[in-house]
């Protein structure tokens, strides 16, 4: 899964890998959305003729095109001088681009922004989906990890339970992050081991999974003793947060202040 980036794209004679990235990103989007949305207008393929434009991805698959002025578009930019109060933007008073995203993309959707300033062109994307859903999730995880912050002293065995919900809860929304989907442990325990000897996520965060998931049977069936202490499942808190918290950053899904 790919986080949001920015890339300029600029003529290089020998251009470095992340400069080549950046050309090879801007081809292919141009080839896969950008070109086809012109086709289909019955427009020339004029690469120079398009300006801006906005793919909206849809989770599930799908996806909307909007180009040149239909294209909306959310920027943070450093003014090059003082700009009054309702004074439009244009390249003549805006020195740089900070960030920029789509505006009006569904809460849910992936998204690419394409728009040339000052005569170069760049690329945002952020490819992580589901993001109200996934919060629904990453909130519930943050509940059961209260309940066994909370218990876990006097009450081990539904502490550990909660925990092993609340580690599942945070693969659960990575996963659909990137538009998967599963009611199986085992699906979501061989994402997360694939996940971690890819280095795509903390290899401690599978490791403690698997140790949640050996202890489930006894945390929440007393079948056989549980084997853990109260000082281990401390310790293994601090591991489920650190899970929580990664995947909220992984998936741009960050805690609501109330």
């Amino acid at each position: 899964m790919l986080r949001m980036e920015h890339v300029r794209v600029a003529e290089q004679d020998a251009p470095d890998p992340e400069q080549e990235f950046g050309v090879n990103v801007l081809e292919n989007v141009f080839v896969t959305w950008i070109e086809p949305e012109l086709a289909r207008r019955g427009l020339a393929p004029d690469r120079s003729s398009v300006w801006a434009g906005v793919v909206e991805l849809f989770p599930g698959g799908g996806f909307k095109t909007t180009l040149n002025d239909e294209a909306k578009i959310a920027a943070r930019a450093t003014p090059s001088a003082g700009i009054a109060p309702g004074t439009p933007l244009t390249e003549e008073n805006i020195e740089s681009l900070e960030t920029f995203q789509p505006a009006g993309v569904g809460a849910d959707s992936g998204w690419i922004v394409y728009v040339v300033f000052a005569g170069a062109p760049y690329l945002a994307f952020d490819f992580r989906y589901n993001k109200s859903r996934v919060g629904e999730l990453l909130d519930l995880a943050d509940d059961y990890l209260a309940t066994a912050r909370a218990s876990y002293v006097g009450a081990l065995r539904p502490a550990v339970d909660n925990l092993y919900s609340a580690a599942e809860l945070t693969v659960q929304a990575q996963m659909l992050g990137e538009s998967q989907t599963t009611t199986f442990h085992r699906v979501r325990a061989k994402w997360l081991k694939n996940a971690a000897d890819m280095a795509n996520v903390p290899a401690m965060h599978n490791y403690i999974l698997q140790e949640l998931h050996g202890q489930r049977a006894a945390a929440r069936y007393a079948d056989g003793p549980l084997n853990m202490t109260a000082t281990e499942v401390a310790e293994v808190l601090d591991a489920v947060t650190q899970m929580i918290d990664f995947a909220r950053q992984r998936t741009g899904v960050p805690r609501q202040d109330f």
